[in-house]
């Protein structure tokens, strides 16, 4: 209902209709639908006679009605506290100029209807009558009062959604209205003679309240019927015309017969022709005009309830004495509906003890079980039920059974949005995150469906009251709750800021996998983390979760933390790459390949997660040299040659060509008849292969003192080399010499004048077939000689 009532066009098509500018105001621009009046608006009213109403000046009001009609006469507007903006009220206004035109008489009449509504609804209270906040102030052009907010009035829900509202909700409204009227007659012996859908309000969580007491009389019992104060002229029932009589299409027989009389029976005929156009299959008034000549054939048993039918032709009978109290009326069949007693429970469940609390609370989720149920539509679980059940939660004790019945409710479809669940439920959900005292069961309900809250709180209340409820579990130890909460972590961190899941969120978690002493907590943060670990940067992995799990296999090598480790490591090393996998990750994941407690399954899973670390440091590494012998060659390509970089052959001949310039004038001349002549490339020779080794000697001979060498600038005697002997020390000015003998090699002949060569001579062969001579002090490898100062004896031969 409020949702159609503040946001339904209805409301405002009507309030725009009815609207009129207030005394001592100008005709307002159409922009300025929006604006609220304040006390400066009234500054003019005294100058013109008009002075503004002080109601008007003590609220912030909305300039524009949200209803109006002429049977209710009063014009209501929507506003609030100035101090406390979000408490909200209705004020009614009626302008004394709309009188003006008529008799005096009739003028002081409607007046006197004006006051008496105001002051009788200040003087009556009950929770189903209109409540006044502030008392009604008249002043020279208006008089105005202030009650609780309303949304409108049932004539203008008849109005616009006649066929909108479902047989519980209209039901449960009858209810409402017929237990007001319980009040006046039992309580306040008053009848209220002008019930219509007029005289009725809804506010905003969808109650019916009763209001339009200005042609009530007081002192009256039952089957007493006193002199009707109203005669229904004719002429009062044209359109658009104020009256000082209630609606006579609502008034019971006896007050439109001669002699006109009335008591509280006639409320009982009035609330049996509002029970009838709201119940019945046409929803549409009984009567059109004063009940002249009315009889109860009218009513047709097809067109209602069956369960309402023998109550309503007893209540509209003809005669008053034949007509059922209003108690008679609230226990019928009609009202004996477990989905309506269950609300109007609901609404009353703060007046319970605790064991009917408890009770009922139980069996609810019976009703609301069956989805065809008229208690389970989307309206009534959005206005009647989710708000009174939010109420429930200010007694801690309905914790356990009442959570989870809002939070089933919560999950349906199109039962709540964020506007509803921000503006009615969360303000008594809130408290509950920060409770000192709450069962374990609504803890792990609220991290099951932590999601839930996220998608319809603000935000701010993420942050503010979501974020830390999720932090303070992380840090309980109840593995109950830490079970909940770690599955729920990886879900959740796209709700919260990044900062906060590395800073707050993280290390708490980190913290539980050294702190913890149950290997269920310990795996579940594994597993937990090995789904959010990518939201991090690669230095916070290295630096800050690497570190913790190393310090964790120190701790505890269970098979299950060993083998959540490792599936941890694997998907790290998809992520961080080969570099990392093979300085970081692999020296974390070798040791627990020697952990005895691993099963052989355990094992293998082990050795095959390592070798596919392997492979990918592998792979990695192939395709880089890969890549830079590519690249090598393209390299050599480009610079005429072969792939020389890169360990190929170089071409066996190369073609003459002319050498450039190397000299300073070659270099200025180049291309021009100054140029001097180059001298031709050296043609390419092919490396020569090795010589075989030497046939060995027997004695003395050639090529038995192999290596025999001296320290010293002379040079190298090849006495002891003979054909095909290999010298690899020869210097850059015997290499004509080894280059014309067959078969000779010398690795240091492109030298010149042996500067680059190393500075050895060979010796003379020594006696003993040994090698001799010495080398910086060493001796050589056998032979007679002495060593030299500071020198060891050789393998074989006298020292």
């Amino acid at each position: 209902l409020p949702s159609i009532a503040l946001a339904h066009p209805l409301f405002g098509r009507e309030g725009r209709r009815g609207s009129e500018r207030l005394p001592g105001r100008r005709p307002s621009s159409p922009r300025s639908g929006g604006r609220r009046w304040s006390g400066a608006d009234f500054e003019g009213s005294r100058r013109e006679d008009a002075m503004g109403n002080k109601i008007l000046t003590a609220y912030d009001v909305q300039k524009e009605a949200c209803y109006y009609s002429t049977e209710l006469k009063w014009r209501l507007h929507s506003a609030s506290f100035k101090e406390r903006p979000n408490d909200k009220l209705t004020i009614f206004i009626f302008e004394k100029k709309h009188v003006e035109k008529y008799a005096k008489n009739a003028k002081e009449q409607i007046l006197e209807v004006m006051r008496k509504d105001a002051s009788s609804l200040q003087r009556l209270r009950h929770p189903h009558i209109l409540s006044v906040v502030e008392a009604l102030s008249e002043e020279r052009s208006t008089l105005a009062f202030a009650t609780k907010p309303v949304v409108g009035t049932v004539a203008q829900l008849l109005e616009h959604n006649r066929h909108e509202l479902s047989a519980l909700e209209m039901k449960c409204g009858l209810l409402d209205v017929a237990e007001a009227v319980q009040f006046l007659h039992q309580d306040a012996k008053t009848a209220h003679l002008g019930l219509s859908p007029h005289s009725i309000f809804i506010d905003p969580s969808g109650k019916w309240l009763l209001g339009g007491l200005g042609f009530s009389v007081s002192g009256v019992q039952w089957g007493q019927l006193v002199d009707c104060p109203f005669g229904f002229s004719p002429g009062n029932e044209a359109p658009g015309q104020l009256s000082y009589e209630p609606p006579a299409r609502y008034a019971s027989p006896e007050m439109c017969s001669m002699p006109c009389k009335c008591g509280l029976e006639s409320d009982i005929f009035a609330l049996g022709l509002l029970t009838y156009e709201l119940m019945s299959t046409e929803r549409q008034p009984l009567l059109r005009g004063a009940p002249r000549g009315y009889t109860n054939n009218m009513v047709r048993q097809a067109s209602v309830p069956p369960d309402l039918y023998p109550a309503l032709m007893k209540i509209l009978s003809p005669s008053p004495n034949e007509r059922m109290t209003i108690a008679a009326f609230l226990n019928s069949e009609f009202f004996m509906d477990r989905n309506v007693r269950a609300i109007r429970f609901l609404e009353q469940l703060n007046e319970k003890d605790e064991t009917q609390r408890v009770t009922f609370l139980k069996g609810l989720p019976q009703l609301l079980a069956d989805p065809q149920s008229p208690l389970c539509s989307q309206r009534v679980l959005r206005e009647r039920v989710l708000p009174r059940l939010c109420s429930a939660l200010l007694f801690p004790s309905l914790y356990g059974v009442v959570v989870p019945i809002i939070i089933g409710l919560l999950k349906r479809d199109k039962v709540t949005d964020c506007a509803h669940f921000q503006a009615k439920l969360w303000p008594s959900i809130k408290p509950l995150y920060t409770a000192k005292e709450i069962p374990i069961e609504v803890v792990t309900l609220f991290l099951k469906e932590l999601d839930l809250q996220c998608n319809l709180a603000t935000p701010a209340d993420q942050q503010a009251v979501l974020l830390p409820f999720l932090l303070r579990c992380l840090e309980l130890q109840e593995p109950v709750i830490l079970n909940e909460v770690l599955e729920k972590v990886p879900f959740l961190h796209k709700k919260f800021e990044y900062r906060q899941v590395k800073d707050q969120i993280l290390p708490r978690m980190l913290q539980l996998l050294t702190s913890s002493a149950v290997v269920k907590v310990k795996v579940q943060v594994l597993m937990g983390l090995t789904r959010i670990f990518e939201i991090f940067d690669k230095g916070t992995i290295t630096d800050v979760i690497l570190p913790a799990f190393d310090k964790l296999t120190k701790m505890d090598r269970t098979p299950a933390v060993c083998m959540c480790l490792l599936g941890c490591y694997d998907a790290m090393s998809k992520f961080l790459g080969p570099k990392v996998t093979a300085e970081r990750i692999l020296p974390l994941i070798c040791p627990l390949l020697v952990e005895e407690s691993l099963s052989a399954e355990q094992y293998e899973s082990q050795m095959t997660v390592c070798r596919k670390l392997l492979q990918r440091v592998e792979v990695a590494r192939q395709k880089d040299y890969a890549t830079k012998k590519e690249m090598q060659a393209e390299a050599g390509h480009a610079l005429g040659g072969g792939d020389v970089l890169s360990g190929g052959t170089p071409p066996t001949a190369a073609t003459p060509k002319q050498a450039e310039p190397q000299d300073f004038e070659s270099l200025l001349f180049a291309g021009t008849s100054k140029a001097r002549p180059s001298m031709p490339a050296a043609t390419a020779v092919a490396p020569l292969k090795a010589p075989p080794p030497p046939t060995p000697a027997t004695g003395a001979g050639a090529g038995s003192d192999f290596f025999g060498f001296s320290v010293g600038g002379s040079a190298p005697s090849t006495s002891g080399l003979g054909s095909g002997g290999f010298d690899p020390f020869a210097s850059s000015m015997s290499a004509p010499a080894a280059m014309s003998q067959p078969g000779a090699f010398d690795p240091f002949s492109g030298m010149a004048g042996g500067a680059g060569a190393p500075a050895f001579s060979m010796s003379a062969p020594c006696g003993g077939g040994g090698l001799g001579g010495d080398f910086g002090g060493l001796s050589g490898f056998g032979g007679p000689s002495q060593p030299a100062a500071g020198g060891f004896g050789g393998f074989g031969g006298s020292p």
